[in-house]
Formats: C-alpha cells, structure tokens, sequence
C-alpha cells in the first residue's frame, strides 16, 4: 500500500502586519506633511471677497493702520479688551469674533490681537474682507 503525501494545508489568514505598518507611516507623514500644505495654499491679498455675510451679534475688532484696536467702534487697549472679550465669550460662547485689519497694519498688532482672542477663550476667530462690487 501506498501512502499518500499530504499536502501542506495553505495559510487562510491574512498577515496584515505589512499593511498597518505602511498605513502608520503613511498616517506620520501626512500630519507632518498637512501644515505644509496650508501654510503655502494661503494667499496673502485677502481684503475683497464677492460675498461677505455679517451677523448682527458677530463681535467687530477693528485694528488700523497705526495699531489702534477698536472693539465694536469703541477705541480700547489690549488689556480692556481681554477683559471685555472674556466676558461677552463667557455669555455667549458661540459668538463669532471678525478682525478687521487695515491692509497696512503690522503683522506684529494682528498677532497681539490673536492672542488676546486666545487668552479671552475665542475658538475660532474670523478675518474681516471688503466685498467686491
């Protein structure tokens, strides 16, 4: 009598090792690669848009050229405006905050700006642009 060979019995799994090592490195170097992609798809010449929705309740700073702040037309310091900020946010959380920046106005006053924001607990800040006709 013969014996017959037994043929080796094929691996039914998958070995996705392979796989969530590639999709791991591939996930790393796309949050290295994201803000690269943001920062160079900005476009620097913001002041006119087509269509430009304000809300009523929206909260207006206004920064001119020479660095004034104007919070609601009100001339105000950055100190009077963190305060002031954080208690309208405290009320309304969801209010929206729009910076209107002069075009000549220092890069250095709209950061100060920003960082009350943060400080005063804005989320998500807006920048104001000039509706074209």
């Amino acid at each position: 009598m013969k014996r017959r060979e037994r043929k080796p019995k094929l691996m039914a799994e998958i070995n996705i090792t392979p796989f969530t090592d590639v999709v791991l490195v591939l996930l790393i170097i796309f949050m290295i690669a994201t803000p690269f992609i943001y920062q160079s798809s900005l476009k620097i010449q913001l002041p006119k848009a087509s269509a430009s929705e304000e809300n009523a309740r929206d909260i207006i700073i206004t920064i001119k050229a020479g660095g004034d702040v104007f919070l609601d037309d009100a001339k105000t310091d950055l100190d009077t405006l963190k305060y002031k900020l954080t208690a309208m946010i405290r009320r309304k959380p969801e209010t929206a905050v729009i910076i209107n920046g002069d075009k000549n106005v220092r890069y250095d006053s709209v950061i100060q700006v920003m960082d009350v924001l943060r400080k005063s607990g804005v989320k998500n800040p807006g920048l104001g642009i000039e509706v074209k006709q």
